[in-house]
């Protein structure tokens, strides 16, 4: 529902509600396929709206404080720095919503799917366009029209049924049901008109007009969620949730949207992570595997006795027989009876020589023998912890069973390069939580892990967070500023949460740079003097 009419239809409402008589400060993209519009509310905070465009996963969500650019960031449409916004409206008839500003300028963002733009509109024709800006420069706007706004036409729906049974019976009983309720009904997608099928109950108009009502009146005053369940992506939602989701249920759909992008923005992240990590640890799983079976025919062991053996025989048989070119043939004396046994030998050595060749050999086969065996033990562990990782991936159902099972999982064995130790060794092993895409919270897990994570790992302009009066993981929050509330926010919570005081109703956080923090001076521990009596009576 991310780009339903009916999310946006409310997510406009609210966007008016904050930015109407503020300023559009910025416009500008970091990420491909990402815009970012920053305002300046009539209050005086910032607040950023950030748009995706050709991604299923992602609509538009907000974000407080100012973003922090990086180098690659692209200003866009700049002649709208510091316009004032006079409103936010959503189209009537699509799903476009617009920021009229006092320049006679009109941000309109279409969130047509895969076809999701923003366009700037003046005097009715497009004079530039985040996409497509050179086929779409000086074309006219072309906007959706209709005698009746979506939603006025289905609350007049809603309130006769009469009108809904003679408008369903216009439609041609030739058609499937569904792409009749789709085509009379407007606003609604297949979801929706799913929705309502599902809860009808049976395909006569009274029935379909009742499940109508309830969807329409739910739509008209939603109960934003975002639905978690285990094992699966994070789902929005205007209907409030069923008995079996687990979900988090929201006053606004923007803050509903803001919740569900982080989210997902962790989902994919770590799913991601996943996909490459599967990929490298099947890589060392096939390497150890073609390494076991590509000895399976070359056993040292045996080979180890049957040199022996040919030594014992060919001592056995010193001064009555002699080689004849590259063989010798001599009785089996470990089997009396059986058919003489022809030994290949080396040319110009004696069988004497030639029996303390292959006890020589037996030997140095004995000990690839115990090397391979040590070795193939070791396959085996490696191999077995290797399956155990990928489990570990395969049966996490949450994204902290999942972050957990990443932070395990890199393969294991092999010989690393001195740089590659020294670089491990180097690398503090904290938990990590990616707060966004470019912001990351690194989680102390001990009393000695929080001081090489503070004093250690820290730069001085990274924040530094910790619970107020409480022991806790110290938290360090990389790639974020102070003006970052949003980011600053949700690391709190998460701070909190990794405190002794996490069950209170309220936990205060500490939040500074680090550059303040100084270590505090260590206090050397009192020494026991004991006074003892000597044999005068003096004391030592």
């Amino acid at each position: 529902m991310l780009r339903n009419y009916f999310t946006l239809y409310h997510a406009a409402a609210e966007l008016h509600e904050q930015l109407a008589g503020g300023y559009l400060f910025e416009i500008h993209s970091q990420q491909k396929n990402e815009i970012t519009l920053a305002f300046v509310t009539p209050v005086g905070a910032h607040l950023q709206l950030i748009v995706t465009v050709r991604s299923p996963h992602f609509s538009l969500f907000t974000r407080e404080g100012l973003n922090r650019k990086s180098r690659n960031t692209a200003g866009i449409m700049s002649q709208l720095n510091e316009r004032q916004v006079t409103s936010v409206a959503i189209s009537p008839a699509d799903r476009q919503i617009s920021f009229v500003l006092d320049d006679g300028h009109t941000l309109a963002l279409r969130m047509f799917s895969a076809e999701t733009n923003m366009l700037l509109v003046r005097e009715g024709r497009i004079v530039d366009a985040f996409k497509d800006a050179r086929k779409l420069e000086n074309t006219p706007f072309e906007e959706t029209t209709s005698d009746t706004p979506y939603f006025r036409s289905l609350e007049q729906l809603a309130a006769d049924p009469v009108l809904f049974r003679r408008m369903l019976e216009k439609l041609s009983e030739d058609e499937p049901l569904d792409r009749r309720l789709l085509s009379m009904l407007p606003g609604f997608d297949r979801k929706l008109v799913r929705r309502l099928l599902a809860i009808a109950e049976g395909d006569s108009p009274g029935s379909l007009h009742n499940a109508f009502v309830a969807i329409f009146y739910d739509l008209a005053s939603p109960t934003p969620c975002v639905i978690e369940n285990p094992g699966k992506p994070p789902a929005f939602s205007l209907f409030a949730p069923s008995a079996e989701d687990e979900a988090v249920a929201f006053d606004t759909v923007l803050d509903a949207l803001n919740h569900y992008s982080r989210k997902m923005y962790r989902y994919l992240h770590l799913h991601e992570r996943a996909v490459t990590m599967r990929r490298e640890l099947n890589a060392k799983i096939g390497k150890l595997e073609k390494e076991l079976n590509a000895s399976a025919g070359h056993d040292p062991e045996e080979i180890s006795q049957r040199n022996e053996r040919y030594g014992h025989l060919l001592t056995g048989a010193i001064g009555t027989v002699e080689p004849s070119g590259g063989t010798v043939t001599v009785p089996n004396l470990f089997e009396p009876g059986s058919p003489e046994m022809m030994i290949p030998v080396k040319t110009g050595l004696n069988l004497q020589e030639n029996a303390a060749w292959y006890f020589t050999q037996a030997t140095k086969n004995r000990k690839k023998a115990e090397a391979q065996k040590l070795r193939h033990a070791e396959l085996r562990t490696e191999l077995d912890a290797l399956y155990r990782k990928l489990a570990g991936l395969d049966e996490a159902d949450s994204p902290d069973r999942l972050q957990q099972a990443l932070e395990t999982g890199s393969p294991a064995g092999g010989r690393s390069s001195g740089k590659d130790r020294n670089k491990k060794e180097k690398t503090p092993q904290f938990r990590t939580i990616p707060i966004s895409e470019k912001i990351t919270l690194y989680i102390g897990r001990n009393s000695a892990n929080n001081e090489k994570l503070t004093f250690g790992f820290a730069k001085p302009d990274d924040i530094w967070l910790h619970a107020r009066g409480a022991s806790g993981s110290h938290c360090i929050l990389k790639g974020a500023a102070m003006h970052n509330a949003s980011e600053i926010r949700r690391a709190a919570e998460i701070a909190a949460w990794h405190s002794a005081a996490k069950h209170s109703e309220l936990v205060p956080v500490i939040c500074t740079q680090k550059k303040y923090l100084k270590k505090r001076p260590e206090i050397p521990r009192k020494r026991d003097y004991r006074t003892r009596a000597s044999s005068d009576g003096q004391t030592d």
